[in-house]
């Protein structure tokens, strides 16, 4: 099991990845949508918007998983200020090895939404289509 220092530093990557997923899937969502607004002229329309909409839903799919992931990483949150203060009954450590664990739990299911957002904003990415 990782430590105490371990878990809050994987704590702190997760949640520059999870920042940096959001702002690249609205970022992406932004561009496709103005893409929509005006498709070029040298591509046959029905392939356009199906690649289109497959880039949407691949950027729109990241942007969830970022949501999810939220939510794992807010109860991690919860978890590293319940750590800092130990509950009136102290039974020893027992308290604070159960803690940590849960923490690792929490940290690997945000880890596998982020990853999972990650391929997804890639895939959008690699849909060709011209802004």
């Amino acid at each position: 099991m990782l430590s105490e220092t371990e878990l809050r530093e994987q704590y702190a990557d997760l949640q520059q990845r999870a920042l940096h997923l959001e702002a690249l899937g609205a970022s992406r969502i932004g561009q496709l949508a103005t893409a929509a607004q005006s498709p070029p002229n040298n591509v046959h329309a029905d392939d356009y918007l199906r690649a289109l909409k497959q880039a949407i839903d691949e950027a729109t799919l990241a942007v969830q998983r970022y949501h999810n992931a939220l939510l794992f990483l807010e109860t991690a949150s919860s978890l590293l200020e319940a750590l800092a203060k130990p509950p009136a009954f102290d039974d020893g450590m027992e308290w604070r090895d159960e803690f940590l664990y849960r923490m690792a739990e929490v940290l690997e299911t945000a880890d596998e939404l982020i990853a999972e957002g990650e391929a997804h904003l890639e895939r959008s990415i690699r849909v060709g289509i011209e802004f």
